[in-house]
């Protein structure tokens, strides 16, 4: 709505501060709307400056316009009073509601200022109810095109500036209670300029608007010097969030410095150029110089000045480049420590990941490994804009490290930045899994220890306790063929020696956990074992009142382990299964449901590794599953009288022959459970 009819200094002066504040609002808007994920803020801090730029432009428009034409075309002419009109209105609850939604409660750890919820509403809601006018007064404005603005509007001049005074007053006491509540942390200072150039303002639009004897009272567009002061001032709380988001990734925006360097090269070749023009016409319509002759000189002065600015920015660009290479060379460092520390690959996974996100400004970090990253590169999914980066050790790829912008794309220094760190993280990953490896070594070298030391101790037990018992078992067994004892006598000698052979299981069973299978290194046909401990134990199963059945493979299948391992994985997890699987009762006529089943099967490995499963299901109750963790652990049973190393040979068997074991449980509603060995194949 500001008018100039000629290019005075003043004329001069308000086009210089439009110009700025119409280019850094206008960059602020690009850059909100650039980040990939806009919250309620973001989108609340665009409406502001998208306000702003309506109203730094319009103002703009309306000065070059009165300066083209002295008395604009008509439509012209409603459109430069509209748009800055329309950017006034709409920056006054703006600014509250901009300022009340960061600060309450304040962020970033400060502490919280005491106006939320109803209060916090009432304040916005306060500064959104003037607009109920706007169509009013936006009818007198333009309906009265004749008339200097100020002069039309007349009868709401002071509302509206009392309006945008209160709205700046709330807005300084915001920001001075936010510089107060956090002096300790990095955008103390930030605040502390917002409350003092706002306070400024409150004062000035209120001491030029609000008292028209003074003598800075306008007297035809909004004013001269002083008013066009407090406008260029407006600009400034911009460039300092600017400043903050270039300097500091304020509000967590991020913005390539060198794309910073480049649009600030352009804006002030159109000004200058601008200048130029503005000049040469000047300087002509008061038959000083000719206008060819003004922008040959400034255009020489241009030349000359190219070469020191260009120097300027290469310098400033190299300054970008090693704080750049200083933070990813700290980054890298701190993730080498934390490798030494931890010597767990999955958790230093998860520290890359987080640490590169936090310092890197991105939306997600994927670290991947070994032959998963080897699928990564080719997504079945939709395209994304994620960026996959090669962890190589020579020639090698180790990994991948996939990450995904925060905002449409990644920025050129962010890519450079990630090529150098991810050349780095190779030597992170390896010093780890070295680490990892060693820690392993050395947890595998002390059980081999202790389990030597338990064999040792089980074969002394097996040696003074085992011939004992045989002693003690060979007595007994005379005592009960003794004619001479009575039935009671003998029936306490047969359940003696039903202890004594109890006992002497038990010991047998210590023994074959301490001490390692023998012909680990042979094969064995698998089939062959489980047909002998399934007819073993059919007597068994059959005493308990239980089906045990056997799915042999269609001809014979060879694993790598050596007998001994499989009959005792075989064996052990029969046992169990058929424990697990009795019913409460032993006698068949008092039976309720059908007879429980143990099936034991031997498939192949549909992955194409190479690997032999043997399963055996029972119809027991299952596995809890909080216990399910537990169930391999050496003396951990559930049964009164159970020893807990049946399960724990297995998993001991297992690991010396290469293989695994894992338990399914439940199978199904009503229980039962499968344990699956995977042994290797022989070739």
């Amino acid at each position: 709505m500001d008018v100039a009819f000629e290019l005075t200094p003043l004329a001069a002066t308000k086009l210089i501060a439009y110009s700025f504040g119409a280019l850094i609002y206008l960059f602020l808007m690009t850059l909100i709307l650039g980040q990939r994920r806009l919250r309620r803020f973001e989108w609340l801090l665009f409406a502001l400056m998208a306000a702003l730029f309506m109203w730094n432009s319009g103002n703009l428009l309306a000065l070059n316009l009165s300066l083209a034409y002295g008395v604009a075309p008509a439509i012209h002419a409603r459109l430069a009073r509209l748009i800055p009109f329309l950017g006034a209105i709409l920056s006054a609850p703006l600014v509250v509601h901009v300022h009340a939604e960061y600060a309450f409660p304040l962020p970033h750890g400060a502490r919280r200022i005491r106006l939320q919820g109803f209060p916090k509403k009432a304040l916005i809601a306060l500064f959104y109810v003037p607009l109920i006018a706007a169509p009013w007064t936006v009818g007198r404005l333009l309906g009265r095109i004749e008339l200097d603005p100020l002069v039309a509007l007349r009868p709401f001049v002071r509302p509206l500036v009392m309006w945008v005074v209160l709205a700046l007053g709330v807005a300084a006491a915001i920001n001075a209670r936010l510089w107060h509540a956090s002096r300790h942390l990095r955008p103390a200072g930030l605040h502390a300029w917002l409350a003092g150039i706002e306070a400024f303002l409150t004062a000035g639009f209120a001491w030029t608007y609000l008292a028209p004897s003074l003598p800075f009272f306008p007297q035809g567009g909004l004013g001269g010097y002083f008013p066009t002061l407090l406008m260029l001032l407006a600009v400034v709380p911009g460039a300092i969030v600017g400043y903050s988001i270039f300097r500091y990734n304020f509000l967590d925006l991020r913005v390539q410095r060198n794309l910073i360097y480049s649009l600030l090269a352009i804006f002030a070749l159109l000004i200058y150029l601008n200048f130029i023009r503005r000049l040469s016409g000047f300087l002509e319509q008061r038959e000083i110089l000719p206008s060819a002759v003004t922008e040959g000189v400034m255009i020489f002065i241009l030349v000359v000045l190219l070469e020191p600015v260009k120097k300027r920015i290469n310098r400033a660009l190299e300054k970008v480049f090693a704080s750049e290479f200083e933070r990813v060379q700290k980054l890298s460092a701190e993730i080498q420590d934390f490798a030494k520390r931890s010597g767990e690959i999955e958790a230093l996974k998860s520290f890359m990941e987080q640490k590169v996100k936090t310092e890197m400004g991105l939306d997600r970090v994927t670290l991947w490994f070994g032959k998963r990253a080897a699928t990564v590169g080719n997504p079945s999914g939709p395209p994304s804009k994620d960026r996959l980066l090669a962890i190589r050790r020579g020639s090698e790829v180790i990994g991948v490290l996939q990450v995904a912008p925060a905002g449409p794309e990644l920025s050129g220094e962010q890519i450079a930045a990630l090529q150098l760190l991810a050349d780095q993280l190779a030597a992170a990953i390896e010093l780890c899994q070295l680490i990892a490896d060693k820690v392993n070594l050395e947890r595998e070298l002390a059980e081999k220890a202790k389990m030597a030391f338990l064999g040792d101790m089980a074969a002394r037990i097996a040696h003074n306790v085992k011939n004992p018992l045989s002693s003690m078992k060979t007595l007994v067994q005379l005592l009960e063929e003794d004619p001479s004892l009575g039935e009671r006598v003998r029936q306490d000698c047969r359940l003696v020696i039903s202890e004594i052979d109890r006992l002497n299981a038990n010991v047998s069973q210590v023994l074959r956990y301490a001490k390692p299978a023998r012909d680990t290194d042979r094969a064995v046909d698998l089939s062959r074992v489980v047909s002998g401990v399934v007819a073993v134990m059919r007597a068994e199963a059959e005493r308990r009142h239980v089906g045990l059945e056997f799915i042999p493979p269609s001809g014979s299948c060879l694993v790598e382990g050596g007998e001994e391992a499989a009959t005792d994985i075989v064996s052990n997890l029969v046992v169990n299964a058929i424990e697990a699987g009795a019913p409460e009762g032993t006698d068949p006529s008092h039976q309720e449901h059908p007879e429980p089943k143990v099936t034991v099967s031997i498939n192949g490995d549909d992955s194409g590794r190479g690997r032999v499963l043997l399963s055996v299901d029972d119809q027991g109750r299952g596995i809890p599953r909080d216990l399910k963790a537990r169930i391999f652990q050496p003396f951990f049973t559930t049964r009164a009288g159970g020893t807990g190393l049946g399960l724990a040979i297995v998993a001991r068997r297992a690991e010396e022959i290469g293989g695994a074991v894992e338990c399914v449980s439940p199978l199904g509603p009503e229980g039962g459970t499968r344990f699956v060995v995977r042994f290797r194949a022989a070739t």
